[in-house]
């Protein structure tokens, strides 16, 4: 039986939510010491990543408390109109972001400088509630990410999820963008080398 984006959607958050907070951090860990291997994070300068919403997606954190510590430039995104704009923070900015409507961490409007422009040799982490080998996720339904991913080609985009979160084949539409690698607790894959 192939189940659409809503219904897939359901049953993952569902499964997310169950987790106890423990074991978000194990796994949550066990994704960032896979991202922390990848030879091509020593090239990129840049690394724009999200803020986990607290309520079961990999948590990101401490991900961008290490990117501070190796010296890399971090960007976080604000959610403005359609479009996802990217604050450089620092560890004192990490510090005062605010909940935005979804009660998601973003930083502040006036925060400068921003961007909605990847530059060359960056990484994004893109989450996503469901995942397929193919590199193709759904979301929240908002776009944000596809927009962003379309924009900037150049990009280098990484998905965080759970192994659970990965399906055989997400439906999909025209303008869904896969992302360039998918980490989970226990594997890492390069898409396009799977197809």
């Amino acid at each position: 039986m192939n189940l659409t984006k809503e219904e897939l959607r359901v049953r993952i958050l569902f499964c997310r939510r169950m987790l106890i907070p423990e074991r978000v951090r194990e796994k949550s860990e066990c994704i960032k010491n896979r991202f922390f291997s990848l030879a091509m994070l020593d090239e990129c300068a840049n690394v724009f990543v999200y803020i986990s919403d607290n309520k079961g997606e990999v948590e990101t954190k401490s991900v961008i408390h290490t990117l501070f510590q190796k010296g890399k430039k971090v960007w976080i995104p604000r959610v403005a109109g359609n479009e996802l704009i990217w604050h450089l923070v620092n560890e004192d900015r990490i510090q005062q972001l605010k909940n935005n409507s979804w009660g998601i961490e973003e930083p502040l409007p006036e925060w400068q400088p921003s961007t909605n422009k990847a530059f060359e040799k960056t990484i994004c982490i893109v989450p996503g509630i469901v995942f397929d080998r193919r590199g193709y996720r759904i979301g929240h339904g908002k776009g944000f990410f596809d927009r962003f991913l379309s924009k900037n080609r150049q990009c280098i985009s990484v998905g965080f999820c759970y192994r659970f979160q990965m399906v055989v084949l997400c439906p999909r539409k025209s303008w869904d963008i896969p992302v360039d690698w998918i980490i989970t607790e226990d594997n890492v894959f390069h898409p396009l080398s799977s197809l």
